[in-house]
């Protein structure tokens, strides 16, 4: 069962891998591409609905006609695919949509669950959609970690952070240093040698 459950996340991986090499390849003209991104919760889906209904009011302040028109698409297409969902998957939702110049207006919406929870929302209009998130989603090695050490005047503690944010203790040690005081003038030899 366990094996079925790798090969099932290698599979989506894949899949994914393919689907952002597909969207990479969508050009738009100016602004015209949207991307969202929604963190899991009901609460980031309705502040993510009201963020597009105000950016549709801005959009209608765009100066070019053919610019202004596609934006407004886009964002009636996400508002109305966010205004659909009854509940959203805990790791979140990412949402592409826009005209794609480069296939002759040909109009692509696409919605995507990441493979991990999204920890922030996005909202960005550009020529290209914005894929960096999803990518280091796809392309974060389990395996790789940073180690870090955190030094006190009690002591040391040694950690390694994983790629996928869990901390791992590997050695913690403890210091006793001599207490600091206000004693000196002519005692002050004294207190040295009880130092040593």
């Amino acid at each position: 069962e366990e094996r079925g459950t790798a090969e099932q996340a290698e599979m989506e991986t894949f899949v994914l891998r393919r689907t952002l090499k597909t969207l990479e390849a969508v050009q738009g003209a100016g602004t015209t591409l949207v991307s969202v991104y929604v963190p899991g919760t009901l609460s980031q889906l309705a502040l993510m609905s009201s963020k597009i209904q105000n950016e549709m009011g801005v959009a209608s302040n765009i100066k070019s006609t053919q610019t202004r028109q596609r934006v407004r698409e886009a964002l009636n297409s996400i508002l109305h695919y966010l205004k659909s969902l009854k509940r959203i998957d805990p790791k979140g939702l990412a949402l592409f949509c826009g005209v794609d110049t480069a296939q002759d207006g040909k109009r692509v919406m696409k919605a995507i669950v990441p493979p991990k929870a999204l920890s922030s929302p996005l909202y960005w209009c550009d020529s290209e959609f914005q894929l960096k998130a999803l990518h280091d989603m796809v392309n974060t090695d389990e395996n790789e970690s940073i180690g870090f050490a955190v030094v006190s005047g009690e002591g040391t503690y040694f950690a390694a952070l994983s790629a996928s944010g869990t901390i791992e203790a590997l050695k913690t040690t403890s210091v006793r240093l001599p207490k600091k005081h206000s004693k000196g003038g002519q005692s002050a030899p004294r207190f040295q040698r009880q130092r040593i």
